[in-house]
């Protein structure tokens, strides 16, 4: 049985285990948009200022996070409903929609990596147009859509047949990743690719906005990239213990983001010395080891990283619009299926964009500038504010104890887009702000100081 975002999972249906949480995130994590991500941030000191940021400040920046799994776990709710008591039953339309954004937004972009790394794998075997080749646009659309269909299946299946699909990805990535892994680091010879660093301060492009690639920007992108894991709370209310549903998730995620980040860092720097130049979008690790003879394990570890990561955005997709519909008698399964003929659609559109890695950042950047907000005030209503007690009345479509005013705690949703406006401000009113101190971390004092001092004001009047 699927459970929609007003409907709390029963102790009985709280199957999932410290292992199981551990492989989902496992697998979860492992996909081309780590890899890439892994070589974006090879560009500020080279390897050694990749090590900082992969074991430092990824590990610090999946703490909070885990967290939320145990705001679902204990509650029995999805990420949409442990928002309800912060925002209130029809306040929590607010960051459904943000929710939506991303969901559709990591689907979309995790379909198109996979199918550049596709298109390579076909130019070897057929001789057919790579995305990097001319005439290639027919040739992406049905990659696109392959990959669409497949996810598609897999998220319609529902969450039993997701965690399934996890545990077989991940034996897949233990026995074949490291296999490639090791081809990899053998051809590469690691040593020379530990000394290099970059001549110059190379830039990134964010939408209109160019950027130096600076600490303070990669731990802005690194946060957003870890807090966009939006499912969390989906997955987690399916825990047995609080063990399972916060420090499964946060070390399932870390270990997998340990490996394919270091190996896209490891890929744009061995690009970067043989061909001269730093290209992050032809540092998937799949187009070398396709090179390398690896093809048809190449192709089936991006398309299960693809399938494993993007089934779980689907359906936690469809628990954002079961919260939107809250009086709606629309199935849950029909949402299922909307959502993944949607966010079919929606994989073209970066087709349109003439610089994917502008279009990938400004991606990361627009999510920040949501989760970033939203998660922390989550936190701080929960542990603070509300001194983690959260009661069943966020499972009611009306009335209760978090329906405020009409339904909306209008402070928590003035909070959650003034955070955001904030972090874009820092972002592009302000860049050299972000490119020294961040945007979200200022952001995350931001929101949580304004919150805590108009909750605490309304304490106070109630008193």
């Amino acid at each position: 049985m699927e459970y929609s975002a007003f409907e709390k999972v029963p102790k009985s249906a709280q199957t999932f285990s410290f292992w199981d949480q551990f492989v989902f995130w496992f697998s979860s994590a492992s996909l081309p948009a780590a890899w890439y991500y892994g070589a974006l941030i090879a560009g500020w000191q080279g390897i050694i200022g990749a090590l900082l940021l992969i074991f430092i400040v990824n590990t610090l920046s999946f703490i909070p996070w885990a967290y939320l799994g145990e705001i679902a776990g204990k509650t029995g709710g999805s990420s949409m409903a442990i928002v309800r008591p912060a925002f209130g039953i029809k306040g929590s339309i607010v960051p459904s929609i943000f929710y939506l954004v991303m969901g559709f937004g990591w689907a979309a972009v995790n379909v198109f990596l996979g199918a550049i790394a596709l298109s390579f794998i076909f130019k070897l075997w057929l001789g057919w147009p790579s995305y990097m080749d001319v005439n290639k646009l027919w040739y992406m659309v049905l990659y696109i859509f392959v990959v669409c269909l497949i996810q598609g299946w897999a998220a319609v299946a529902g969450h039993v047949w997701i965690k399934r699909l996890q545990w077989l990805a991940t034996i897949f990535f233990f026995l074949l990743g490291f296999y490639q892994t090791y081809i990899v680091l053998i051809h590469w010879q690691v040593g020379s690719l530990l000394l290099w660093k970059p001549d110059k301060v190379l830039t990134a492009s964010i939408g209109p906005f160019t950027y130096a690639i600076t600490l303070a920007l990669l731990i802005d992108l690194l946060i957003a990239y870890n807090w966009t894991w939006e499912f969390i709370g989906d997955f987690s209310r399916f825990s047995k213990t609080n063990k399972a549903s916060t420090w499964g998730p946060f070390w399932g995620a870390n270990l997998a983001q340990y490996w394919w980040f270091m190996v896209g860092a490891l890929a744009v720097v061995y690009l970067s010395l043989t061909t001269g130049s730093y290209s992050p979008l032809l540092a998937d690790p799949s187009s070398t080891t396709v090179s390398l003879g690896f093809g048809w394990l190449a192709a089936l570890v991006i398309l299960f990283a693809t399938v494993t990561t993007n089934a779980a955005n689907l359906y936690a997709s469809a628990l954002g619009l079961s919260n939107i519909l809250r009086k709606s008698r629309i199935k849950f399964n029909s949402l299922l299926i909307f959502s993944a003929i949607f966010a079919a659609f929606l994989s073209l559109t970066p087709l349109f964009s003439r610089d994917f890695v502008g279009f990938y950042i400004l991606f990361l950047d627009i999510a920040g500038a949501i989760v970033i907000p939203l998660w922390t005030l989550t936190l701080v209503d929960y542990f603070i504010v509300k001194k983690r007690k959260y009661t069943d009345d966020l499972f009611k479509k009306e009335k209760g104890l978090y329906w405020y005013s009409k339904g909306w705690n209008i402070k928590a949703v003035v909070t959650l887009i003034s955070g955001t406006v904030f972090y874009w401000i820092l972002g592009y009113v302000l860049p050299t702000v972000r490119q020294t101190v961040t945007a979200a971390l200022p952001t995350i004092v931001y929101v949580s100081v304004i919150y805590l001092l108009w909750m605490r004001k309304k304490e106070v009047k109630s008193s």
